[in-house]
């Protein structure tokens, strides 16, 4: 048997084994139904039977290795199941979401420059057809920006509620660009570019009204957090859709199912990122704060976040995040 055809009939078993994993990990092998632990079992089995067999026939092949973090992986649940799920979550936060973001560095840098692409194409198409505003930027909006004031001033007599309605619209917002990623990325490359020319349209509204530098004052200390983490999202979208579009080693259904887990990883992240980011948005934005001190805080948060996934995210981390190429998410290589 040549090393495709071997992928090809062993994969299906690899990836309900990675299933099974993820259900032991987040409930506790104890809390497991019998019936799926004989299964999860088998399949461990089965897969120790998988290394052996490409061991001996294709000794130099990077499956080798994917399977071997399955298998270290599998036994480390099945024959060392004493961590508490409090240890599963610093592992997390340590590790995996960090080396997520990380493995799918090449989506979120494409989402990213949709977004800015947008804002740009934003930003001189009003700057030169005032008309548009009508159409990016809402009647309250323009209403403040004639009056020389912003749009917010309202968040810091309502901060503790706004708060949290900021934080909710925002993980719809992302939750939404993420899942459009099943469209095969046309509603997620949409409303990030959507997103950015609303941006850009609002600074060109500014700008013509002298309102630019009080614009930038209050998006920088929250958007700082609230931008990336659009980004991300978009990135996160975009990954399932590179399953969709061009799948690699695995079948179409296969690299779904691994991408996805990967990106439903990302957006666990995300939400405290968001909560963070709206209370900003609602008691510090708005405030009469010094624009330096603002900015001081927004690059501060955006450096941390930086070094945070730099830092922790080192792909020689993934063995002790508890997931490999094959079966945890991370692009196999395609040979």
């Amino acid at each position: 048997m040549v090393v495709h055809e071997f992928i090809r009939a062993r994969q299906e078993a690899w990836a309900r084994l990675q299933t099974f994993l993820e259900t032991a990990r987040r409930l506790s092998l104890a809390r497991v139904p019998l019936e799926d632990f004989r299964q999860g079992s088998a399949l461990y089995r089965q897969a120790v039977a998988d290394l052996a067999y490409a061991r001996m026939g294709f000794p130099d092949h990077p499956v080798v290795r994917e399977l071997e973090h399955l298998v270290g992986h599998a036994h480390s649940i099945l024959y060392q199941a004493g961590r508490a799920q409090s240890r599963n979550w610093l592992e997390f936060w340590r590790d995996t979401w960090p080396m997520r973001l990380r493995a799918a560095v090449r989506p979120i840098l494409l989402a990213t420059g949709l977004f800015w692409a947008g804002a740009v194409l934003g930003f001189f198409l009003t700057a030169r057809n005032p008309v548009l505003e009508n159409f990016f930027v809402s009647p309250p909006m323009r209403a403040a920006i004639a009056a020389k004031r912003l749009w917010t001033e309202s968040l810091t007599r309502a901060a503790p509620g706004a708060g949290s309605a900021i934080a909710v619209n925002n993980i719809k917002v992302s939750l939404l660009t993420w899942g459009l990623g099943l469209t095969f990325g046309i509603g997620t490359v949409w409303l990030l570019v959507l997103n950015g020319v609303m941006l850009g349209a609002i600074a060109a509204a500014c700008l013509r009204a002298g309102m630019l530098g009080p614009l930038a004052e209050f998006i920088v200390a929250h958007g700082s957090l609230e931008l990336p983490a659009i980004w991300i999202s978009g990135g996160a979208g975009l990954l399932m859709a590179q399953a969709l579009l061009v799948p690699g080693r695995y079948s179409r259904r296969v690299e779904l199912r691994l991408k996805g887990r990967s990106s439903v990883q990302i957006m666990v992240g995300i939400v405290p990122v968001l909560l963070v980011a709206g209370a900003i948005e609602a008691f510090v934005s708005p405030s009469h704060l010094p624009g330096l001190a603002k900015a001081m805080l927004g690059l501060s948060l955006a450096v941390a976040l930086l070094g945070y996934v730099v830092a922790r995210g080192q792909p020689g981390r993934a063995g002790r995040a508890g997931s490999a190429s094959l079966a945890g998410g991370l692009e196999p290589n395609q040979t």
